[in-house]
């Protein structure tokens, strides 16, 4: 199996967040501002931060109170780090969408209810696998007298994955 890197919130919301510092990296270094840590007093910048929370290396560049780290690439570097660790993301969550793809045609193949076990009626990883995603489930049980859904709710489920990774 593929290495995947573990994101603790939604994929969408890490890529955003991602993408801001990226946008936030051009502004200034289209300034020649401090990177890493703060011209005005040298403490670490929320850059930093963002980075170190990932494990994410990062590439400082300061030019300020005597003080002469890096340099200008620093600014590419570390947008190139981010565009990766973005691409990392991409397919760690193709590799996880795609195996509820393919887990949900195994259930549609054995009509297996999805969304609560049919054995016992708990909520199966289905829900927490869509949930985490912001992607709407769709119930089929036909079970200890709980009827839930129709047989559509295979498709319609494999649809809402598809396009949220088309949206990613």
């Amino acid at each position: 199996m593929a290495h995947s890197i573990a994101v603790n919130v939604p994929a969408r919301q890490e890529i955003e967040a991602a993408n801001g510092v990226v946008k936030q990296l051009k502004e200034y270094q289209s300034k020649n501002w401090a990177i890493g840590l703060n011209g005005d007093n040298l403490a670490p910048d929320n850059f930093l931060a963002f980075f170190t929370e990932r494990q994410l290396p990062f590439a400082y560049y300061v030019r300020a109170q005597g003080v002469s780290v890096g340099e200008p690439s620093a600014y590419q570097i570390n947008i190139d780090t981010l565009n990766h660790y973005v691409a990392l993301i991409r397919s760690s969550e193709g590799i996880a969408v795609h195996g509820a793809i393919t887990q949900l045609n195994h259930y549609k193949a054995n009509n297996w209810a999805i969304g609560l076990n049919g054995s016992t009626l708990q909520p199966d990883d289905f829900l927490p696998f869509f949930d985490t995603r912001g992607v709407a489930f769709a119930y089929y049980v036909r079970s200890g007298g709980v009827e839930l859904g129709t047989p559509a709710a295979y498709d319609n489920n494999i649809r809402a994955l598809q396009q949220y990774l088309d949206n990613l």
